[in-house]
Formats: structure tokens, sequence, C-alpha cells
């Protein structure tokens, strides 16, 4: 009975690494956006997007997890057709 248990804790310790890898891959295509602001404007945008990843960094609920991400997605979306009409 408890190799079952097992698997079910592997399963769920997968679940996380894969969360954990998109989250740091959302983190890192927000920087790379970032880094095309302005001079001026890219310090604070690269800070306001590392306090967005800190402040939900305990977070453990894998539902709010995917629906933070999505909404990560969309804004860096939103931040990236923004700065393609300022064209940087």
């Amino acid at each position: 009975m408890s190799g079952g248990s097992s698997v079910m804790v592997n399963a769920l310790d997968l679940q996380s690494f894969i969360l954990r890898a998109r989250v740091l891959k959302l983190y890192r295509q927000a920087l790379k956006i970032a880094h095309r602001a302005p001079p001026q404007a890219r310090g604070e945008l690269k800070q306001s997007i590392r306090q967005e990843i800190e402040k939900n960094s305990e977070c453990k609920d894998k539902q709010k997890i995917r629906y933070l991400i999505s909404e990560g997605l969309e804004r860096i979306k939103q931040l990236d057709e923004m700065l393609d009409m300022q064209g940087h």
C-alpha cells in the first residue's frame, strides 16, 4: 500500500517541478521584454517584475499558480505589444 502513496507524492512533486519551470520561463520572458524598454524605464520595470514574482513565491496552491502564470503571460504580451507600438 505504501508504494501507491509514494507514487502520488512523486506525481505531485513532478507537477510542482513543472509549474516552477513555467514560472521561471515566464520570469525570463518578462525580463527579456523589459530589456527592450527605454533605458530610463528599464530598471523600474525589471524591479516591478521581480516584485510580482517574489510576492507570490510562497504560494502552494497549484490552481492559483496556473492562474498567475496565465495572467503573467497576458501581461507580458501586452507589454510586448506596447513596446512594439512605441518602436522599441
